[in-house]
């Protein structure tokens, strides 16, 4: 921390930051208010992960990836898919709630959007599956952009904190970077569950990506201070924050909870904040690097600074999100009471 008093300011940031960061994962998210109007929302169990992210379904996973053809993998995920939404109307439903602001409160199009979101969800979960059980996936990128974005950042050597919301495969952009020689520290909740967390940090481990888990210890958050000081590259995701972190901005015209964790690391560490998205296309993935998102450290004492500068990252998201809105996965509810 630069300036005098920095120590204490880095430990008063401990309490400020504890648990100040949305999961890297599949479906974890706090409870959101109930929604008297929706009543799915109150349905206790469809605020949780479903029951199939679960170490055993994870391991069964992993097993077919590597023993099996990935089109045999990709068609039984398809089906499996197409059965749970069927079996699971509910659950399918908060997906249709989720994506009626971005389509205009357009019901018949957020229900063929659901359609195209499980099935594109289910060629994500193939590929993931591949990648952690070791394949190679660098044969899977098909278009980089922005690159310049990356490179200048790294110029800066005062840490990167690459930002991405839940789209597309997000967990593609390690593999990515460790190919061009750039190490990348992913930040992530614990998993649900016994056994996955640990299961899904050595899959990472294995390309040479380090996890960070922010579990119950309030002085994680300063060792994630120091490594973005030290001139790392962090990754950390902005929508669907635990509640400790969430912040109300605006998307799609509605108010949206965002995680501020960008905006406090950037204030503790006076890191690089990169915006970045990894859509699946026709013939595999593209990853498309925005420009960085300016601010001013001294400013950001200040919280309604903080709340800006979220507010703008996620402004930045908005017309990828629009454009890719079949590979904005939630399958908890995602927006706040009306």
């Amino acid at each position: 921390m630069a300036g005098n008093g920095g120590q204490k300011q880095k430990q008063k940031l401990i309490l400020e930051l504890e648990h100040s960061t949305s999961d890297a994962q599949l479906q974890t998210a706090d409870t959101p208010s109930l929604d008297r109007q929706n009543p799915v929302r109150n349905h206790s169990r469809l605020t949780r992960p479903s029951f199939l992210y679960h170490v055993t379904v994870w391991r069964l996973g992993l097993m077919f990836a590597r023993t099996l053809p990935r089109a045999f993998c990709a068609g039984f995920a398809l089906m499996a898919m197409r059965i749970y939404g069927f079996a699971r109307p509910k659950r399918r439903e908060i997906v249709v709630q989720n994506l009626l602001p971005a389509l205009n409160h357009d019901r018949a199009a957020a229900e063929r959007m659901s359609r195209s979101l499980f099935r594109q969800f289910a060629l994500k979960l193939t590929d993931l599956l591949g990648f952690e059980a070791g394949l190679p996936v660098e044969n899977l990128f098909t278009e980089l952009t922005g690159w310049e974005h990356f490179l200048a950042a790294q110029h800066e050597k005062r840490g990167v904190l690459l930002l991405t919301p839940h789209l597309g495969n997000w967990e593609f952009g390690a593999p990515l970077l460790t190919q061009r020689g750039y190490q990348l520290q992913v930040i992530t909740l614990a998993e649900p569950g016994s056994g996955l967390t640990e299961m899904r940090q050595a899959s990472r481990a294995k390309w040479g990506i380090e996890t960070l888990v922010i579990g119950e210890d309030p002085f994680a958050f300063v060792e994630v201070i120091r490594r973005l000081e030290g001139g790392s590259t962090v990754a950390l995701l902005m929508d669907r924050p635990p509640e400790a972190s969430a912040v109300t901005v605006e998307l799609f015209g509605r108010p949206f909870s965002a995680s501020i964790s960008a905006a406090e690391l950037a204030r503790a560490s006076g890191c690089v904040l990169l915006p970045v998205y990894l859509p699946r296309n026709h013939h595999g993935y593209a990853a498309h690097i925005l420009p960085a998102v300016p601010y001013d450290r001294a400013a950001l004492r200040q919280r309604e600074a903080r709340l800006q500068l979220t507010r703008e990252i996620m402004r930045a998201f908005e017309p990828a999100i629009r454009q890719h809105l079949d590979q904005w996965y939630h399958f908890v509810p995602i927006w706040p009471k009306s």
